[in-house]
């Protein structure tokens, strides 16, 4: 008879989390809590730790509560496996799990094994790209895992376990039936001290942690998700960025717990970025106080560099390095010059080899008009043009044009004016007439409603007005001819 084993892969020194293997969840250490819920329909479960010294709290924990174990190299996962399989016949199966994954279930594992067998595939996988990080898991034959381990010493392969088999058995992508969706909403494994507390908070209101299925999780979660609001859509974009970009010029004007809160409720929303420059204060040293692991490692950074006024590459490479070290990373989904001047030849050749080297994912300008704007574009290279939008600012035809044929990405800012226009009467007016909440509404639904704007970068203050600002971007967006009207009804007036 096949047999199939589970093995679950944990460790304490986790870079973002450390010690996170034995932090309590569901009246039990974590490792414990993944063991036990994967065995729950009858698998066997081994759990492969490392032989480092401080590893032998995992071990000594879990054999004492009759949970298997096994040891081995720290960075030799895959050595790891087999040897935790070493007993098994050659057609058994294997399912890999990690330690950091408390929801996934022996549920989704009959699942995926189902759909194997189903489609004749020799390894299968969940899908993270449609499905929550933290339902992960991936299965195999035992011959193939025993088949990469003779094959493959290079240390990424040993590392991760399966690489070596994707690459030559292909993949079943595997989606389980009720599958919520919306993957970085309903995340749920555990990486950083905001993911523990949010699985501490799912397991709390069930009886039963090690019975309670994934989908009654998944459905308290979906509570959570649900009163938080509609999450930021991502548009179509090469950085991707969400449809909402996080304005960081007022970072520095809010006090810490209020800006940390912020910057969690927009991740949990969805949004892919912060904009941040060295003009904006102490605002790039706020962002690093207040900016908890998972902020790090969901949010990008746009640097905005401070205005040069002609210092040339050696102040364009100073800033952004004083930037890097400010914040505390050393790369950026872009860099953004402060207009054409600073745009200059060797400024940009120098910003260039920043994207070259893989720094700085993307180069880009920041304009003040349409006019700078068509000369912006005329860069070599140029991957972001940050441009005022709104009605006082429309994007002429020509612009959008050249922009889209150019596959520059569109940033809009000032889409408020300041919060001027949100008080100007004619947009109040123009609001109300095409049935929308307010001036604010109408001016986000402006903007976003150009297709070849990817995003809009956009300040908050407090919790209120970024969540305001958040709804407002996740609304229908103001048609083509709907923006035509507002145009004509503006500059009549």
């Amino acid at each position: 008879m096949t047999r199939t084993r589970v093995v679950v892969q944990s460790r304490l020194n986790s870079s973002r989390l450390p010690g996170k293997a034995l932090m309590t969840i569901g009246g039990m250490p974590l490792v414990e809590l993944v063991a036990r819920r994967a065995s729950r329909s009858g698998h066997e479960v081994v759990v492969a730790t490392s032989d480092e010294h401080y590893d032998t709290r995992i071990s000594e924990h879990l054999k004492a509560v009759g949970v298997p174990v096994m040891r081995g190299e720290l960075d030799d996962v895959l050595g790891r496996f087999v040897h935790a399989t070493a007993d098994l016949d050659p057609d058994d199966r294997v399912v890999r799990l990690t330690g950091d994954n408390p929801v996934m279930d022996a549920d989704v594992i009959d699942e995926l094994l189902t759909a194997m067998d189903a489609s004749g595939d020799a390894y299968g996988r969940v899908d993270i790209d449609v499905v929550p990080e933290g339902l992960g898991a991936e299965g195999f034959l035992v011959r193939d895992l025993r088949r990469a381990a003779e094959a493959t010493q290079d240390p990424y392969d040993r590392e991760h376990v399966t690489p070596w088999l994707r690459r030559h058995l292909g993949e079943l992508l595997f989606a389980p039936v009720a599958n919520p969706g919306d993957p970085k909403r309903f995340r749920c494994t555990v990486d950083t001290l905001d993911d523990f507390d949010r699985a501490s908070r799912l397991f709390a209101q069930v009886d039963d942690p090690v019975a309670a299925p994934w989908t009654q999780l998944m459905e308290l979660l979906a509570q959570e998700v649900r009163a938080a609001g509609v999450s930021v859509p991502e548009r179509d974009s090469a950085l991707g960025l969400s449809s909402f970009v996080y304005g960081g010029s007022r970072l520095a004007e809010s006090s810490a717990p209020e800006t940390r809160v912020m910057l969690s409720d927009a991740v949990a929303r969805g949004v892919t970025h912060v904009e941040v420059g060295r003009a904006d204060g102490a605002a790039e040293a706020v962002l690093r106080a207040c900016a908890d692991p998972q902020l790090v490692q969901r949010m990008k950074v746009i640097s905005r560099l401070h205005p040069l006024e002609g210092g040339g590459a050696a102040a364009a490479e100073a800033g952004l390095e004083r930037s890097f070290a400010t914040i505390g990373r050393r790369t950026a989904s872009a860099v953004v010059v402060d207009g054409l001047v600073d745009a200059g030849p060797q400024v940009w050749a120098r910003l260039t080899r920043y994207r070259d080297e893989g720094t700085v994912a993307a180069i880009g300008v920041s304009v003040g008009s349409a006019e700078e704007g068509r000369e912006a574009l005329s860069l070599r290279g140029i991957g972001l043009l940050e441009v005022p939008l709104s009605p006082e600012s429309p994007l002429p035809e020509d612009l959008r044009t050249t922009a889209r044929r150019a596959r520059v990405e569109l940033l809009a800012r000032s889409i408020y004016a300041g919060g001027r226009l949100v008080a100007d009467p004619r947009i109040a007016a123009l609001a109300d007439e095409l049935g929308r909440d307010g001036a604010d509404d109408l001016l986000m639904a402006y903007a976003l409603g150009h297709p070849e704007v990817s995003a809009v970068a956009v300040g908050s203050l407090d919790r209120a007005q970024l969540r305001r600002n958040l709804d407002l971007s996740a609304r229908k967006p103001l048609s083509l001819g709907e923006i035509l009207q507002v145009d004509e009804r503006m500059w009549a007036a």
